[in-house]
């Protein structure tokens, strides 16, 4: 009977001790520190616990709805760069405690910057608040921004004549534009209409509206089977020619995620992005995420405020003409890493 009642005892004890454990802070997890604690890709995660480790009967992590063990190779197998949904199920007894955080991911190999040249100088057009740009036919194409001044144009290198001019109502903030299938794309601001126009004539085709997973319309390109679109944050969305979401990527550098990608541009298999009010232009590995490679363009920076910055690229041959809003020309640089 003693060695019964030692028994019931000590189970009423355990049992006790388990009861007392109700959420994640009762054992001094870092869980919830990873959201501020960004771990490299192919670095092993496992949450620790500070106390009453020996209460703890298993503990599963789920990173984005794959469960996982608490100890784990983070691998493109498993998570992908930038954030990561992450929650992890403690158990202690026949219930257990379930919580829920963000995890960042970043690149394990650090991003390079590349040596350029200026290979030749244009004029700008300084009413164009530059924010979207490309090269077709000899001709650039750029659509510029803002309430009451938002336009699209097309024009020689070297001239500040437009060959053609649509102008658009004053309720429009153009933004990014894009060659497809032969028309050009345009996306808007918060107004979140798609414009599709014949490349030719700029005659109006269809009107598209943006998803809602899109905050806002920023930047616009093409890799010649989907449409890529950016809205102010890490993502890089891409979509079908009816906008049908297709995937999305983060992007993400070796000591950041990158906030504000804005411009876009499709090259060799790589993508360009301008970081809104940086003079940088980050390539972009499309199916990852990853920034492999950035240019710095300061030394051919007009900022002069928060809003004349550098936004505009163009590829143009094998080369890669930059620009800003309201800047007072356009730069044609040596593109290095083009074959």
């Amino acid at each position: 009977m003693k060695k019964i009642g030692w028994f019931l005892l000590g189970l009423l004890l355990v049992v006790s001790c388990k009861k007392d454990i109700s959420n994640l802070s009762d054992l001094k997890s870092n869980f919830y520190a990873f959201k501020q604690s960004p771990i490299h890709l192919g670095k092993n995660l496992k949450v620790e616990f500070g106390a009453n480790q020996d209460k703890i009967d298993s503990v599963v992590l789920i990173l984005n709805g794959k469960e996982l063990p608490n100890d784990v190779e983070l691998s493109l197998e498993n998570a992908h760069l930038g954030m990561n949904k992450f929650q992890m199920k403690v158990f202690v007894g026949d219930d257990f405690i379930w919580g829920e955080t963000e995890l960042p991911i970043l690149n394990p190999t650090p991003e390079t910057a590349i040596e350029y040249n200026v290979v030749a100088e244009y004029p700008h057009n300084t009413e164009l608040f530059t924010q979207g740009l490309f090269y077709h036919n000899g001709l650039m194409y750029e659509s510029g921004g803002q309430y009451k001044k938002s336009k699209l144009v097309n024009y020689k290198l070297g001239s500040s004549t437009y060959n053609k001019e649509l102008k658009m109502n004053d309720e429009t903030f153009a933004e990014g534009i894009t060659l497809f299938n032969n028309k050009i794309y345009q996306i808007t601001y918060r107004q979140k209409d798609i414009f599709v126009y014949d490349v030719n004539t700029f005659e109006l085709l269809e009107t598209l509206r943006m998803p809602e997973m899109v905050r806002e319309g920023w930047g616009l390109t093409t890799n010649g089977k989907e449409l890529l679109v950016t809205d102010g944050t890490q993502n890089i969305y891409f979509f079908d020619e009816k906008f049908n979401l297709q995937r999305k990527i983060q992007v993400v550098g070796n000591v950041s995620i990158y906030t504000h990608v804005n411009e876009l541009e499709y090259i060799n298999d790589k993508i360009y992005a301008n970081v809104w009010t940086t003079n940088y232009v980050l390539i972009i590995n499309p199916e990852t995420g990853a920034v492999e490679q950035y240019y710095d363009f300061t030394p051919l920076s007009e900022t002069k405020g928060s809003d004349d910055v550098l936004n505009g690229i163009a590829a143009v041959g094998k080369n890669l003409v930059v620009t800003g809003k309201n800047w007072t020309k356009l730069y044609e640089i040596e593109n290095k890493i083009v074959e």
